[in-house]
């Protein structure tokens, strides 16, 4: 009998997860898949006009937390000043605009999200077991480049559909930042060994 039930339990989750998937695989045009991640359709959908602020919220805020956190493991880990500087920088700048953004969502009753979404969870333990002589170019290449080609295309969809002003505002406020970010990580990845 147990095994019919742990049976059952696995196909239950099988369908869960097969609807999930079904449900976000679609790309958006102009989305890339760098890196194994799907960079904007993940929660938004196929045919949704406009970004809804809570979608953007959920996404902004998962991914800018993350970069915090997987920057701080790279100060401490990093081998070469140039790529501890960069993870410093990130640290800083996304800190701010996760407290700018917590903020304003807490103003217009969004609730933020409180943790780092799985499949960035699943890239920030990948980078703590690295070997320490791979670990910069790994890092500048999936939280440098990848992640912030991710993150431009979110943030660029959001400063053009998010219906809230503000929202829309702080999307395209952060832009110029998120492609610096990207532009330092290239010239980073084109002299990291």
């Amino acid at each position: 009998m147990k095994i019919f039930e742990r049976l059952g339990r696995v196909l239950a989750v099988s369908l869960a997860l097969a609807a999930v998937t079904a449900g976000c695989t679609s790309q958006q045009p102009g989305t890339a898949t760098r890196g194994g991640s799907a960079v904007a359709a993940r929660g938004m959908g196929t045919d949704v006009r406009s970004m809804q602020p809570a979608q953007f919220a959920a996404i902004a805020g998962g991914n800018g937390m993350y970069e915090v956190q997987v920057s701080r493991l790279a100060m401490n880990r990093a081998n070469s000043g140039p790529v501890q500087d960069y993870a410093r920088m990130l640290v800083d700048h996304h800190t701010r605009a996760n407290n700018e953004l917590i903020a304003l969502l807490r103003a217009k009753g969004i609730r933020p999200p409180d943790m780092i979404p799985r499949d960035k969870r699943v890239k920030l333990d990948r980078l703590s077991s690295v070997p320490a002589r791979r670990f910069d170019r790994m890092y500048i290449q999936t939280v440098g480049i990848e992640d912030h080609e991710a993150d431009i295309v979110v943030f660029e969809r959001a400063s053009r559909e998010v219906a809230d002003p503000e929202l829309r505002a702080f999307a395209q406020k952060t832009l110029p930042v998120l492609r610096s970010h990207l532009d330092a990580a290239r010239s980073l990845a084109a002299t990291t060994r």
